[in-house]
C-alpha cells in the first residue's frame, strides 16, 4: 500500500501542470504497428544504438542497464552470460527480438536468453516494453520485451561507416557497413567484430585467484534488404549470422575455480526471414513472412567436447492490418517447429515441438481516451492450449499530462530441454502464468524559463505467477508460485538547453508465496542518476547506478557453494565524452567503473575493474 501512495503523490502532481507534452517518439513494438509511446498504457523506453555505443556499451546488456526496472548482472567481462530480469521477473521472462523475430535458442535448458553475446553495430535503436506482452507475442514476455531495430537502407546510392574502438583488456571493435537505395531497392550491410583478453572471471578473494584472464570474441554479419516491387507490394529479406566464443572457469561440482583451457568454442546463431506486404488499399495492409533461426553452443575443455546444444526454430507469420479512422485493428497468425538436438553431462536429448497462435489487436482513440486491447490463444503440441490477453487505457487530464492503466496475463512454455532431459525431464509440464496490472503516469512543466524543463513519472505494478517450473525430486515440474510488487519513478531536469539530469528509483518486492523468501538477484532497491550536456560538437554524460543488496546463490572465499544468502550493493559509475569534428567525423571515450569498485554482480563472478574505451565514428562522403 505504501508504494500506491509514493505513486498517487506523484501522479496527483502532474495534473497542475501547466505546458503540452513534447512530441514523442514512434514506437512499434508495444503494439506490432507505429505509435507514439505516450498513446500506449505501458512503460516503454528507446535506446538509440549509436548514443549507448559513444557512451560505452559494447554489447547489448550494457545498453540495457540504465533502463528503470532492468537487472542485466553478467557473469564476467563482456562476452559472458547475461541474464535481463525485468521488473522483478525471472531472467527467461523477458523476450528477445531482432526486428519482431524471437532470437532465444530453442535448446538453452530454462529457457533463459544470454544478453551478452550480441553486439550493436547493426542497430540503430532498441525498443524496450516492460509488463505483460504474451498477448502479442505469445512464450516468454511475462516481464516484457526487448526489440532490436536494424539499420535499413538511407538516402543516396552508398552511404559508407567505419567505426574503430580500443580500450583496457585489450578490447577492440571493428565495425564496416554501407547502406543505400538503388532504384527500388533498399540495402543496409553491417560487418561487426569483437574482441576481448578480458580479465580472471574469478574474484581476488577466492583462493583459486590466479589473474588468468578470460576472453571473448565475436562476429556479427547482418543484411536488410527492402524491395518495392509496386508501389502497394514489396519484399523484405533479413539475414543475419553471429559467431561467437568466450573463456571461461568452471570448477568441480559447480565450484568456483580456474580452468585456463575451459571455453565456450561455438555460441552461434543464424537468422533468416523473408516477407512480403501488400496494401491492397489505403486502410488496409496484410503482411506474410517465414524464416528460421539455427543455433549451436559448444563447450570444450582442453580441446575436449562437452556438453553441446543445437537447436532450430522454423517460423511463419500473417498479419492484417485495418485503419479505420482514429483506430487500427490487427489479426494475426503465427506458427513454430522447434528442435533440441544436444548432449549434457554425457546424455543426449532429442526432441520436437510444434505449436500455433492466433492473435488479435485493438488501438485508437475516444476523446481524451486512448485504448490498446489484445487477445491471443497458442495451441502447444504436448500440452495443449494457452490463452493471454492485454488491456489498457491513456488518459490525458490536459495536454500535459498522462495517466494510464492496464491490465494482462502472459505465460512461457516449457523448454525442450526442460521436457526432455533425461532422467530431469517431464513432458507433462504445464505454462508457467502470470497476471499483472498497473498504473502510471509521467507530466512536464515549464521551470528555468523553459516549457519543457521539467518532467515527473511514476508508476506501480503488481503481478501474481503461478506453476514457476524448477526441481522437484529428480526431475522438473510445476513447484512455485511467486508475487512481484514493482514501483518506479523518475524525475528529469533541463535547466539549460545544453544540460539535463535525471534520476530514477526502483523498488522491487519479487518473493517466493511458499517461503516468503526473496526471489534471487532482484534487489530491492534500485537508484540511477546521469548528468548530460551538449554544447554545439562536444558532449559528455556522468551516470551513477547503484545495485541494492539482493538474494543470490554464494560461495566462500574457497570458491565452495556455500548456500543462499545476501549479498551486498553496490555502486557503479560511468562517464564519457564525444567530440563531433565534421560531418564524417565522431571522435568518443568512456570509462567505466570509475572509482574502479570491487564488485560481483553474480556472486562467485568478479565484476569489471576500472576501465577506458577510445573509439572513431567514420561517415566518409557525408
Amino acid at each position: 500500500m505504501r508504494y500506491l501512495v509514493h505513486v498517487a503523490a506523484l501522479l496527483g502532481a502532474s495534473l497542475f501542470c501547466a505546458s503540452a507534452l513534447a512530441d514523442d517518439e514512434i514506437v512499434v513494438t508495444a503494439t506490432r504497428s507505429p505509435r507514439l509511446a505516450n498513446s500506449l498504457p505501458a512503460d516503454v523506453a528507446v535506446i538509440s544504438a549509436a548514443d549507448a555505443r559513444a557512451h560505452g556499451a559494447l554489447s547489448l546488456d550494457q545498453a540495457l542497464v540504465n533502463v528503470p526496472g532492468i537487472q542485466a548482472p553478467r557473469t564476467g567481462p563482456v562476452g559472458q552470460q547475461t541474464s535481463v530480469f525485468s521488473g522483478g521477473f525471472e531472467s527467461n521472462h523477458t523476450l528477445v527480438l531482432f526486428d519482431g523475430a524471437r532470437i532465444d535458442d530453442p535448446s538453452t535448458p530454462e529457457g533463459v536468453f544470454d544478453a551478452g553475446q550480441d553486439t550493436l553495430g547493426d542497430a540503430t535503436q532498441i525498443e524496450v516494453v516492460q509488463g505483460p506482452m504474451s498477448a502479442l507475442y505469445g512464450s516468454g514476455a511475462l516481464g516484457g520485451v526487448v526489440n532490436i531495430l536494424p539499420r535499413r537502407g538511407g538516402d543516396g546510392v552508398f552511404n559508407p561507416r567505419i567505426e574503430i574502438a580500443g580500450g583496457s583488456f585489450g578490447t577492440l571493435l571493428a565495425n564496416v557497413g554501407a547502406d543505400g537505395t538503388l532504384g527500388r531497392l533498399r540495402y543496409a550491410l553491417t560487418a561487426d567484430a569483437f574482441a576481448t583478453d578480458g580479465y580472471d572471471i574469478v574474484p581476488e578473494r577466492i583462493a583459486t585467484h590466479t589473474g588468468e584472464a578470460d576472453g571473448a570474441e565475436s562476429v556479427a554479419l547482418t543484411g536488410v534488404f527492402d524491395l518495392r516491387m509496386h508501389d502497394r507490394f514489396s519484399l523484405d529479406l533479413l539475414l543475419r549470422q553471429r559467431e561467437a566464443r568466450a573463456d571461461f572457469d568452471p570448477g568441480f561440482f559447480g565450484n568456483i575455480a580456474e580452468n585456463p583451457e575451459a571455453e565456450i568454442t561455438r555460441n552461434d546463431t543464424v537468422l533468416w526471414r523473408l516477407g512480403g506486404d501488400w496494401t491492397p488499399t489505403e486502410a488496409l495492409t496484410l503482411r506474410l513472412s517465414g524464416g528460421a533461426l539455427e543455433t549451436d553452443r559448444v563447450v570444450t575443455d582442453a580441446g575436449i567436447v562437452g556438453d553441446e546444444f543445437h537447436g532450430q526454430r522454423d517460423f511463419a507469420d500473417a498479419l492484417a492490418a485495418w485503419d479505420v479512422g482514429d483506430w487500427t485493428l490487427q489479426i494475426g497468425a503465427t506458427t513454430e517447429d522447434e528442435t533440441i538436438d544436444a548432449v549434457s553431462f554425457g546424455s543426449s536429448i532429442a526432441g520436437e515441438q510444434s505449436h500455433w497462435g492466433v492473435f488479435a489487436t485493438a488501438q485508437g482513440r475516444l476523446g481524451a481516451l486512448d485504448f490498446t486491447a489484445a487477445l491471443r490463444h497458442d495451441d502447444y503440441q504436448g500440452f495443449g492450449g494457452q490463452t493471454t490477453w492485454r488491456g489498457g487505457a491513456v488518459y490525458r487530464p490536459t495536454d500535459n499530462a498522462r495517466l494510464y492503466a492496464s491490465f494482462g496475463a502472459s505465460y512461457r512454455a516449457p523448454s525442450l530441454f526442460e521436457r526432455f532431459v533425461p532422467f530431469f525431464g517431464a513432458a507433462g509440464l504445464r505454462p508457467e502464468s502470470a497476471r499483472t496490472w498497473e498504473i502510471g503516469g509521467d507530466a512536464r512543466w515549464p521551470l528555468f524559463d523553459r516549457a519543457d524543463s521539467i518532467e515527473v513519472a511514476a508508476l506501480y505494478r503488481s503481478s501474481g505467477i503461478d506453476d514457476l517450473i524448477g526441481f522437484a525430486g529428480f526431475s522438473y515440474s510445476n513447484v512455485d508460485r511467486a508475487e512481484i510488487d514493482f514501483a518506479e519513478a523518475r524525475l528529469n531536469l533541463r535547466p539549460l538547453e545544453w544540460l539535463s539530469a535525471r534520476i530514477s528509483y526502483a523498488n522491487t518486492n519479487a518473493r517466493d508465496t511458499h517461503t516468503d523468501q526473496a526471489l534471487q538477484r532482484r534487489p530491492r532497491h534500485a537508484w540511477s542518476a546521469a548528468l548530460e550536456a551538449e554544447h554545439g560538437p562536444y558532449s559528455a554524460r556522468l551516470v551513477w547506478r547503484q545495485v541494492g543488496a539482493r538474494l543470490d546463490t554464494v560461495y566462500d572465499d574457497l570458491g565452495f557453494f556455500a548456500g543462499t544468502g545476501r549479498v551486498a550493493a553496490y555502486d557503479i559509475v560511468q562517464a564519457s565524452a564525444s567530440w563531433v569534428l565534421n560531418d564524417s567525423v565522431k571522435l568518443y571515450i568512456a570509462a567505466d567503473n570509475v572509482l574502479d569498485e570491487t564488485y560481483e554482480p553474480v556472486n562467485g563472478f568478479a565484476g569489471a575493474p576500472s576501465s577506458v574505451l577510445v573509439g572513431i565514428r567514420l561517415r566518409p562522403g557525408m
